[in-house]
């Protein structure tokens, strides 16, 4: 924990200029989830790591922080097993926050592989992830909504962290 807690500190400063807008890659650390339902003993510290690709599209409206992404995950799932994410999407600027940050919204499409070890079984996983980032240079705090076919929809909310390069 306390390796991962340095290292990110690390890419922080590392990363403290101004974001480019022709800058493409980026790492995303995941670390936190919120579940709705706290009747399960879910862990609710998902640590991992993901590769992150960004490209600007003109189609996708004026601003130069509108894109497309497409994010490959690994990370320790809530039920203490492997998660494999790979996801699809595009991110919008909602609206400029103060110290030249930014609220940006996106929504994704995702197939995950999941492992279940206290049942020794694994699935894949298909469905939209939209949420919500906070963007401050090149650094931006992330919170995605997990979905699920119910009658309650809201899973969970996770977080992560991305800094791009």
């Amino acid at each position: 924990m306390r390796r991962l807690l340095l290292s990110l500190a690390l890419l922080v400063i590392c990363s403290s200029q101004t974001y480019a807008h022709d800058q493409q890659w980026g790492v995303t650390i995941w670390g936190l989830s919120y579940h709705v339902d706290r009747t399960v003993d879910y862990n609710e510290l998902n640590w991992g790591l993901g590769l992150r690709y960004e490209k600007p599209e003109a189609w996708l409206g004026a601003s130069g922080d509108n894109h497309l992404f497409f994010e490959v995950d690994a990370l320790r799932n809530s039920n203490r097993g492997l998660a494999l994410p790979i996801s699809a999407g595009a991110e919008f600027r909602i609206a400029p926050l103060p110290a030249g940050c930014q609220l940006l919204a996106f929504a994704a499409l995702t197939v995950a592989y999941y492992q279940y070890p206290n049942r020794d079984t694994a699935d894949i996983k298909v469905g939209p992830v939209p949420g919500v980032s906070i963007g401050c240079g090149r650094v931006k705090t992330n919170v995605e909504v997990v979905l699920r076919k119910s009658s309650e929809p809201l899973a969970a909310l996770t977080a992560s962290v991305t800094v791009m390069f």
